[in-house]
């Protein structure tokens, strides 16, 4: 299966959740896990975000996925972001009835282990940087690249914790 888990995203969730409170956007974590027990189990909601879109709660889901998985290996190769795009798709799969179902829109938020940021996350980040830099009063370049940057050195941290554990096995 090309979606991989890392502790990575549940501090992702936690960067992300921060700055969406520094954005006075009223987010909630784990949204859908109180919905029951078939909603647990799929919970589309890492980070809920009440109004987002025309008015609907954004559901982001987070993912790190890696383009080195024997599924996405062969288009990874020639077309640059692609399993994080494949990934994207997935999780809409997975996730977009439920979340019609609750009148939510479904933001998968999608990272290759590499870096590489897919498209509806790249939208969401820019979104959510317009949304912080108005409340801290700085440039939206700055606050893009403040989260950018908070959300990579996650990335690389956990990347680091994964190499570490396999090396003293």
């Amino acid at each position: 299966m090309a979606l991989m888990w890392f502790p990575a995203t549940t501090e992702y969730e936690t960067t992300l959740f921060e700055f969406c409170q520094r954005a006075c956007l009223g987010a909630q974590l784990e949204a859908g896990s109180s919905l029951g027990h078939e909603a647990r189990q799929t919970r589309p909601a890492d980070v809920l975000i009440p109004n987002w879109e025309l008015g609907k709660p954004a559901a982001i889901d987070l993912c790190v996925t890696s383009p080195l998985n024997s599924n996405t290996l062969q288009v990874a190769c020639v077309t640059p972001n692609s399993a994080a795009m494949q990934a994207e798709q997935r999780k809409h799969h997975s996730n977009d009835a439920k979340c019609e179902e609750l009148g939510w829109v479904c933001i998968p938020l999608v990272v290759e282990s590499y870096g590489s940021w897919g498209p509806e996350a790249q939208r969401c980040l820019s979104r959510l940087a317009g949304r912080l830099a108005t409340q801290l009063g700085q440039p939206k370049s700055l606050t893009t690249n403040m989260i950018y940057g908070r959300l990579n050195l996650t990335l690389i941290r956990a990347n680091s914790r994964a190499i570490l554990s396999r090396l003293y096995v």
